[in-house]
């Protein structure tokens, strides 16, 4: 196996996740054009397009938000939030809905949400 950084295996990861289900949406600040602030998202957005790759504003709690509903609606979404203190005001999104969303809807819709924070340094 070939050695490779933590960045270029998950942007593979995400690569084939993408390839192998339509499902899978990313978003998050600054994914596609740039790639992400640490370039993990590079070249998703010209194999992918932007329907699937999605540039957001610099908020959070909307981030998480629409991925909840992206969720619900039976997509797969992967969210990246730039750095660990940015997620705050996402917090309570993820708490108070994406946690339970399968709990209060008896596992009848599972809502499954991916998010992806860097932490710590060497990122």
């Amino acid at each position: 196996m070939a050695e490779s950084t933590m960045v270029e295996g998950l942007n593979l990861a995400l690569h084939q996740a993408m390839a192998a289900d339509d499902r899978v949406i990313v978003l998050g600040e600054d994914v596609a054009k740039t790639g992400g602030v640490f370039r993990v998202t590079q070249g998703l957005l010209d194999e992918f397009g932007e329907d699937r790759i999605i540039d957001t504003p610099l908020a959070e709690a909307g981030i998480v938000g629409s991925a909840i509903g992206m969720a619900i609606y039976g997509l797969l979404p992967v969210v990246e939030i730039q750095f660990d203190a940015f997620v705050y005001p996402g917090f309570e999104q993820i708490v108070v809905h994406a946690a339970r969303y399968a709990w209060r809807t008896q596992g009848q819709v599972p809502a499954s949400i991916v998010i992806r924070i860097p932490f710590g340094g060497g990122v």
